[in-house]
């Protein structure tokens, strides 16, 4: 009987990964719950602000309204036309934005770790890169487009200067925030530099690059769109002043609510990643000296 019990019993789950699985579970519903309570917050503020204004019902759309624009035909057309053009227009944003992201995520990784692990290196290069940080985007946009043109190189680096930085300041601060005691004890048992950096100072800035992940995801998002604005005739971004000039401003509104949801999608799928990988150390990544 003992042996028949044996054979049937499932396998056993360590207290460490039921405690990673709840650690998981607890911040994703926190962020899913804290998201979703803005979103209603912001709806009702928005259609109270529509009904209240006098703003004509031409110009101001409403939830309501943008609703029935993605689900209803009307006279501006099906809303199967409607869905069709708005997913063709984010198809074309969502590929700049990665071109961006894909590019300047491994950039500011590896620019980090070299200010980390060389300090002459952050001497010469971080005040030239606090310099370009304070240029506006939409000042330096004109200047990539006249040296690159039109293309993907141009929707790269306009969209890595909107990643890059963010996460270059914040990943150097997260590599170097490591505690002497942790950094002592890896040099006791032989470990070099580079063995400081992967066993301690990287799980310890993983709490900073997530934060800084939480930005770059919706800042690329926003930096395809303005490449499109202003060097394209595709994606949402270039959709908005064209919809303008043909007084289409259903497509306006339903364009920016689009691209939010969008951006809030992956927002909040960064943080449910963030919460997964950091279940592996607890909240204090990299910081307990038992890792």
């Amino acid at each position: 009987m003992t042996a028949t019990a044996g054979a049937v019993r499932g396998p056993v789950v360590s207290a460490s990964t039921r405690t990673a699985i709840a650690y998981t579970v607890r911040r994703t519903g926190v962020t899913v719950g804290t998201i979703l309570f803005s979103l209603v917050v912001l709806l009702l503020g928005w259609q109270l602000a529509v009904s209240t204004s006098h703003i004509s019902s031409f110009i101001a759309k409403g939830p309501i309204d943008v609703w029935n624009y993605f689900t209803q035909d009307g006279d501006g057309g099906t809303a199967a036309a409607h869905q069709r053009t708005l997913f063709a227009l984010l198809g074309v944003t969502l590929q700049d934005a990665s071109i961006g992201f894909l590019v300047g995520v491994p950039l500011s990784v590896l620019v980090s770790v070299a200010f980390t692990m060389f300090r002459p290196v952050e001497f010469m290069f971080m005040p030239v890169a606090m310099l370009l940080r304070t240029v506006p985007l939409l000042a330096m946009a004109p200047v990539i487009y006249i040296v690159f043109g039109n293309g993907a190189v141009t929707a790269a680096l306009i969209g890595t200067v909107v990643v890059f930085f963010p996460l270059l300041v914040n990943l150097t601060v997260g590599l170097r925030s490591v505690s002497q005691q942790s950094v002592d004890l890896v040099r006791v048992y032989g470990g070099s530099r580079f063995t400081v950096l992967r066993k301690v100072a990287v799980p310890t800035a993983l709490p900073h690059f997530f934060a800084s992940m939480r930005i770059a995801v919706p800042g690329a998002i926003t930096g395809a769109m303005l490449y499109e604005y202003l060097f394209t005739t595709t994606g949402l971004g270039a959709a908005v002043p064209a919809a303008k000039a043909a007084f289409d401003y259903q497509l306006i509104w339903a364009s920016t609510v689009f691209v939010t949801i969008v951006s809030v999608v992956l927002y909040t799928i960064t943080a449910i990643v963030e919460a997964a990988v950091l279940s592996e150390w607890g909240p204090d990544a990299g910081k307990a000296s038992g890792r």
